[in-house]
């Protein structure tokens, strides 16, 4: 084997060494998040037992915090693409899938704030790193779906195609009624559901993206420090009796006694 084959191979990999999500979406998102992966490579694999997915006891409160907020921004993206591209119900509750979205954009913004805790530990000075695009993100594209979770249902029509309709963001409380939409509905403030949903997914997706690029970034300037280095290096390596790549945060309760 040459040496860039010994290189490939000893390069840890979300698609092999990931957990069960992890390696089960990956294939869907590695082209719209591939800064996740490096992301997790710098501060997440590392603190894994050997062999397993499962993070080794006694960490610093800081990477695990990091590791746990990385992970739960990835789970929720996954799902908010289940909902919108799979599991989609026609896109009758469109709040429900602006929800799932929201939650991704909020996520993303807590690992940002965890990263940015790590980075000025062990710097003294801010990463760099950015909530701001999140933020506007969600408040001028999502939110004002997403606020419909605690509404009446909106009246969504479906047109020629049979393809679900819903008011343009700035057009919602025009048409709070169903009257309003059964009698005065006109075409050019209604959206296709599918179209703007798939559209504000891939927009999640980059905006994340964008976050984790930052991040990474950042990262190259700590990963070889002797002090991040030490803290990262902390806990114990106990093994499990669990399935070695099934779900990270997922296991039974055996032999305790509390």
């Amino acid at each position: 084997m040459n040496k860039t084959d010994t290189s490939t191979q000893a390069e840890p990999l979300l698609a092999r060494q990931g957990d069960d999500t992890e390696r089960g979406c990956w294939g869907h998102l590695s082209k719209l998040i591939p800064h996740y992966e490096l992301f997790w490579r710098y501060h997440v694999f590392p603190l894994r037992v050997p062999n397993q997915i499962w993070l080794r006891d006694g960490l610093d409160p800081q990477f695990e915090a990091v590791a746990i907020a990385n992970y739960s921004t990835f789970v929720s993206l996954t799902r908010a693409r289940q909902k919108i591209f799979v599991n989609h119900e026609n896109y009758k509750f469109v709040e429900e899938h602006y929800t799932a979205l929201q939650r991704s954009c909020e996520l993303g913004k807590k690992l940002i704030q965890r990263f940015d805790d790590l980075y000025e530990s062990l710097t003294e000075r801010r990463s760099g790193a950015s909530v701001a695009m999140l933020e506007q993100f969600i408040e001028k594209r999502l939110d004002e779906y997403r606020n419909l979770l605690h509404d009446e249902m909106l009246s969504t029509p479906k047109d020629e195609q049979e393809r679900r309709l819903i008011p343009k963001f700035e057009k919602i409380n025009q048409y709070r009624n169903w009257t309003s939409v059964m009698y005065h509905l006109k075409r050019s403030d209604f959206v296709v559901a599918s179209d703007q949903l798939k559209a504000d997914f891939m927009a999640t997706c980059s905006r994340l993206e964008d976050a984790w690029d930052q991040m990474c970034k950042a990262s190259a300037g700590i990963v070889q420090l002797r002090e991040y280095l030490r803290r990262r290096n902390l806990g114990n390596a106990v093994g499990t009796f669990a399935n070695p790549l099934t779900a990270s945060g997922d296991w039974n309760i055996r032999n305790t006694s509390n």
